[in-house]
Order: C-alpha cells, then sequence, then structure tokens
C-alpha cells in the first residue's frame, strides 16, 4: 500500500524577499527501491542535496527501511519557480522522514525548515534567514533552523525558533521532543558593536569639504569630490557613516534583509550604515542588481547607508547610467525572464574624481600636461543627467604643509553626528517622514517657502546659471538642509547662497575652461 505524501515547508530567495516552497514527499514504483529523484526546476546545488541528505539519513533511517521503500519523489511546488541554493536541504531530509519514519505530519506542516545538511548529518548555516523569519511571522509558523544562524533568527519577534546542529536534532522537533530557544527577542535585543568607524578628527584643513559632507549626512544629499590626488576625496568619504546617526530598529531590518539574503548577517553590525565601496570595474548587474535569479547589487547592499564611487570616471558608462533610477527613486526595478522585482536603493551615493586624467590640473605648478580635449574627454565620461543628481559637488585643493602639520585636532565625527542627528530630527519633527533630499515637489514647497526677497534671489539664481527644473528644486532642498543645521525656521538667502556655491561652484564642466593648461 502506498504512503501518503508527506508535505513541509521551505524556503528560497527571489530577489531579496522569500519565496516559499511546499515540499512533498511521496512513494513511487518505477524506480529502484530507495531511489531518490527531485522535480519542480530544482538546480544541480538543489539535487545535490538529495544525494547529501540520503547519506546523512542512512544512519538513522538503516538498510531495511530502505528495502521496503520504493523509490522516493519529492516535488518542489510551485513548478514554475526555479528553486536555487543549499536552503532547501533540511526541508527535504524532513518530508522524506515524514514519509519513511512516520514523524507528527500535523506537527511537521506547522514549520518552516531551512539549512544545508552535511554528509556526517551536520546542519549548516544559509542565507534568506530573515526572510524565512518574516515569512513564518505572517503565516503562524514556527522556524527551524541552522544553530551558527540562530542569533539573525532572533532579530524578528513572534515565531517559535528552533535552533539546531544536526538533522536529528530536526526530529526531535518534529517529534516535540526539544522546546524553541528562550533567548531575548527584536532589534533591541541584539548588541550594538563598539564604534570602530574612522573619525573626522583625523582630516586635517578641508573645512569647505567637511561642511560638504556634514550638509550630505543631514539630508541625505549625494555628494561629489574633485581634487587632485591626495587632497583627502577619499579620506573623507569614507568618514561619513561616522557622521549618520545609528538605523532605527525598522531601517535597520531593512537593510538587514538585503544584505542577508547574500551572506549570513553579522548582528552585531545591525544597526551600522553600510559603506559599500565598490571597483570600477564594477558592470551594471554588479552596481543594480539582476542576473538570473534576481540579486541584489551594490546600490542595494548600500540600503540604508553610503554608496561611495571611487575614481567616477573610470567606470563603465553604462554602469554608471543604471544609477540614475536609483539616485532619482531610491529603488532598482529589475526584469529578467519575466519575473519584475524592485530592489531596495535608499542610499547616499558619495563619489570621488579627478580634474583631470594625470589628476594635477588647476594647481597652476606645471605638474598637469593634459590638454584641453583630454580633460573634456575625460569629465564626457560621466553624463549631464548623472552630474545633476549630485547635490553637492566640491573641489578640493592640496592641504598646505602648515595645516598638516597642526597638531591642533579638528573636530571630531561625535560632535558633527550630533548636529546631523538634530537636523534630521526637525526633518522629521515636519510630520513629512522623510529626509529632505527625498521630499516630493508639493512637500518641498510646503517646508521651505520662501520670502519675498529670498524669492528674487533663488529667482536670479535660476536665471543666471541656467539651472534645470530638477536642478533647482535639489538647489531648494539642500538650502532646506542647511538652514535646518543652523536650526532656521525658514529658509533665507543665505542658505541658498550656501547650496548655491556647492551646486555650482564646482561643476565639472567648468574645471575645463577653469584648469586645463593651453595646447
Amino acid at each position: 500500500m502506498t504512503r501518503e505524501a508527506a508535505t513541509c515547508l521551505g524556503l528560497v530567495l527571489d530577489g531579496v524577499e522569500g519565496a516559499p516552497v511546499t515540499v512533498e514527499a511521496h512513494e513511487t514504483f518505477d524506480a529502484v527501491p530507495g531511489a531518490l529523484r527531485i522535480c519542480g526546476l530544482p538546480d544541480p546545488a538543489v539535487k545535490e542535496g538529495g544525494l547529501r541528505l540520503r547519506i546523512a539519513m542512512h544512519p538513522l533511517i538503516g538498510d531495511e527501511v530502505f528495502k521496503l521503500v520504493g523509490g522516493v519523489l519529492i516535488n518542489l511546488a510551485p513548478a514554475d519557480l526555479k528553486k536555487i541554493g543549499r536552503t532547501l536541504d533540511l526541508p527535504m531530509a524532513m518530508a522524506y522522514a515524514a514519509l519513511v519514519l512516520g514523524l507528527d505530519r500535523e506537527r511537521v506542516k506547522r514549520l518552516l525548515f531551512l539549512g544545508e545538511i552535511g554528509l556526517d548529518g551536520e546542519v549548516r548555516p544559509v542565507v534568506g534567514l530573515l526572510a524565512a523569519m518574516l515569512e513564518a511571522k505572517r503565516r503562524g509558523l514556527g522556524v527551524v533552523c541552522p544553530a551558527a544562524n540562530l542569533d539573525e533568527a532572533l532579530l524578528i519577534e513572534g515565531p517559535d525558533v528552533y535552533p539546531v546542529r544536526r538533522v536529528e536534532e530536526a526530529f526531535d522537533v518534529a517529534r516535540g521532543a526539544a522546546p524553541p530557544c528562550a533567548a531575548p527577542r527584536g532589534p533591541s535585543a541584539v548588541a550594538r558593536a563598539p564604534a570602530r568607524l574612522p573619525d573626522l578628527a583625523e582630516v586635517h584643513g578641508q573645512f569647505l569639504a567637511r561642511r560638504a559632507l556634514e550638509i550630505a549626512a543631514a539630508g541625505g544629499h549625494n555628494l561629489l569630490f574633485e581634487g587632485p590626488p591626495g587632497s583627502g576625496k577619499t579620506m573623507l568619504a569614507r568618514r561619513l557613516p561616522g557622521v549618520l546617526p545609528p538605523l532605527s530598529d525598522e531601517e535597520a531590518l531593512e537593510a538587514a534583509l538585503v544584505r542577508a539574503s547574500v551572506r549570513p548577517l553579522d548582528p552585531s553590525r545591525f544597526h551600522a550604515p553600510a559603506f559599500r565601496n565598490p571597483h570600477h570595474t564594477a558592470s551594471p548587474v554588479g552596481l543594480a542588481g539582476g542576473g538570473n535569479p534576481i540579486r541584489p547589487g551594490e546600490v542595494s547592499l548600500a540600503h540604508r547607508g553610503v554608496l561611495f564611487l571611487d575614481e567616477l570616471p573610470e567606470f563603465r558608462r553604462e554602469a554608471l547610467e543604471v544609477l540614475r533610477e536609483p539616485m532619482e527613486e531610491r529603488a532598482v526595478h529589475v526584469t529578467r525572464a519575466g519575473r519584475a522585482r524592485a530592489l531596495p536603493a535608499h542610499v547616499l551615493v558619495v563619489a570621488a574624481m579627478n580634474p583631470c586624467p594625470c589628476g594635477f590640473a588647476g594647481l597652476d605648478d606645471g605638474r598637469c600636461r593634459c590638454t584641453p580635449f583630454q580633460v573634456r574627454r575625460y569629465v564626457a565620461r560621466i553624463s549631464g543627467p548623472l552630474l545633476d543628481r549630485f547635490d553637492l559637488r566640491v573641489r578640493l585643493r592640496p592641504v598646505p604643509p602648515a595645516e598638516l602639520l597642526d597638531a591642533t585636532p579638528s573636530e571630531a565625527s561625535v560632535a558633527v553626528r550630533g548636529r546631523v542627528t538634530a537636523a534630521r530630527a526637525r526633518q522629521r519633527a515636519r510630520g513629512r517622514g522623510a529626509l529632505n533630499a527625498e521630499l516630493s515637489d508639493a512637500e518641498l514647497g510646503a517646508v521651505a517657502a520662501l520670502r519675498p526677497s529670498d524669492a528674487a534671489f533663488y529667482r536670479r539664481l535660476l536665471e543666471a546659471h541656467r539651472l534645470s527644473a530638477r536642478g533647482a528644486k535639489r538647489l531648494l532642498r539642500t538650502a532646506r538642509t542647511a538652514a535646518d543645521l543652523a536650526g532656521a525656521d525658514e529658509v533665507g538667502a543665505v542658505h541658498l547662497a550656501e547650496a548655491a556655491s556647492y551646486r555650482l561652484g564646482a561643476a565639472a564642466e567648468e574645471a575645463v575652461a577653469a584648469s586645463a593648461p593651453a595646447g
């Protein structure tokens, strides 16, 4: 008599979200006794999982049971979703065991299983546990996961968590013989790692660049540094995470869900803003995400943090152009093989570039030998629409020796972070729920209304510099942030002037005529 099919629930990643997979095990008689087949669009890793689980479970099931059972078919539903990765080893093992060992099938159905199985029966850590916890919370299920992933699982309140180190421990859970983990749950229970971020106190001089960094952090504005080698562009950019406030629990969970789709999460860094620094050889898919299956790119892995693009003109143009959408929309929309996914990309983009191929244009010391044509071609690697999305553009010059050797410490990141936190609190207190760089045009008009004299000054700025509509709105958003840092309720001419100096004073196009030597 054929046994009734046994089922349990697993999960694979689809983008950064979890896709539930129903694992069904059924006895068949058209194969060699004990043989195991898997259907439902499994990739090679999933197929090899069937081999691993048979070897791992042999000591638990025994030869006699293998002889009594015909071939076993494991079906992975839905059938049209490609199953990729190692997360289905444990649910396949549990469905198989429920079929041949008579485990409590109703209890198995009330659990979600996730884990890779070694040949010795060890349950190894996998990616995607946060997504599994959220799916289990929606369905009211418990979660059986690798013990090595326990810290990650405890970030989510709600589902019972059963950490296991070996397959037989998962059997005990299915029999009701193992209690759930009783450790504290939720983001607030996570021990925060001590701050070991680069500090602004180590930066000598560059007061305008430091101020631009503060404005960028306070309002979420994209920032472009331009200057010769050694002027501090990269050093400043790496100190931006240190002036950003820690993420709220909600923001941290959003960011962690993306990071956890690529590698196991480090819970001690749960509240820390990400800092991603991709190499300039990165492909468009590497930056924006995509592929088959869809996976997040660098801009999504930096969600709620900083994406730093060093040597900006050295990136391939087609790779840079894919960043235009996330810099504007705060998301990446990817379509692959008929599947569409929206990947989160709420990032602060910071870029650095030299003024010319050799890097020394504009120093008036004779080191630059680039022709005007070479400078124009170098700068033209960055499109106008992309440049238009940088609210702040700062031209750096080498730090004078007197400032470089000055032993007086510069202002530390903690002091700047205090002002940034206060400015962000003012923005959120206005009830818009967004930073100034994220405001819609209607919201901007409500929070940045200008007095007649200031409106006239603003109009003269727009007319003199022929700003695009996007550029005009971005300038006003930056001015609103400067006012927030000053504790001002209204945007005034002084704030508009500061915003204009950063947006217009270091435009890359002006560097061609101003800094390139003749000939």
